[in-house]
């Protein structure tokens, strides 16, 4: 019995894959792949758009996740069924440097996902990409209804160095359903307070009360999406 060696099995592998690849992979073949991933990843675009929670929507970044996805379908047809060919791309994409910071995890969350919906659809796996995509963005939707309103803010407050915190604190103490101090700046003059707030039914006349009382010089709210520190 011959024995087979490591060089036999990687020589009959780049045999099979350079006589089956170019003869695999049609002109319809590359349409339908590209095509079937521009429409998931416009579905995904809808979805973004649709469950965007942060403070500055940015249409580059939503239209950059459609042609992530048809890109990574082009890089994924090239390269499949040709051993060479993947070792080069590991390669490149080894020495390109990508420094586009993403501040929003959510941000990545889509990045994987467009890029995965590309890997599908470049070998072929249109179900996996269409079932994949439509069980991911029922999934969002569904947590995105379980959030809710958000009712939580930033209060950040300038008062005179003659008002009593403990005023101020008492006012907003019977306005807000949770209050935090989260810091205080002290100057000669004034003091500026800043709070994590939850209020009640998202009413915020007590911001002007705070102002019309003489309690503030200055007051801000500000929506704020983290959790509530004391929860």
């Amino acid at each position: 019995m011959d024995q087979v060696t490591f060089s036999d099995v990687i020589q009959k592998s780049f045999i099979a894959m350079s006589m089956g690849s170019a003869d695999r992979i049609t002109t319809l073949n590359i349409v339908a792949n590209v095509l079937m991933s521009f429409l998931v990843g416009m579905f995904i675009f809808y979805i973004y758009r649709k469950t965007f929670q942060g403070v500055l929507y940015q249409w580059s970044f939503n239209v950059s996740l459609v042609l992530a996805a048809t890109v990574t379908c082009l890089v994924i047809m090239t390269i499949s069924g040709n051993l060479i060919l993947s070792l080069g791309m590991v390669g490149a994409l080894s020495i390109v440097r990508f420094r586009t910071p993403v501040k929003d995890s959510m941000d990545l969350i889509f990045l994987f996902w467009s890029i995965s919906v590309g890997i599908a659809n470049g070998v072929g796996y249109y179900n996996i990409a269409i079932v994949g995509s439509v069980m991911i963005a029922v999934f969002l939707l569904l947590l995105n209804k379980k959030r809710g309103s958000p009712n939580s803010f930033l209060l950040v407050i300038q008062i005179s160095r003659d008002v009593e915190e403990i005023e101020v604190m008492g006012l907003l103490n019977a306005a807000v359903e949770k209050i935090a101090l989260k810091s205080k700046t002290v100057s000669e003059l004034t003091s500026e307070l800043t709070f994590e707030v939850k209020i009640k039914s998202l009413d915020t006349r007590f911001v002007d009360q705070l102002v019309k009382d003489g309690m503030a010089l200055r007051a801000t709210l500000v929506s704020y999406e983290q959790d509530f520190a004391a929860s």
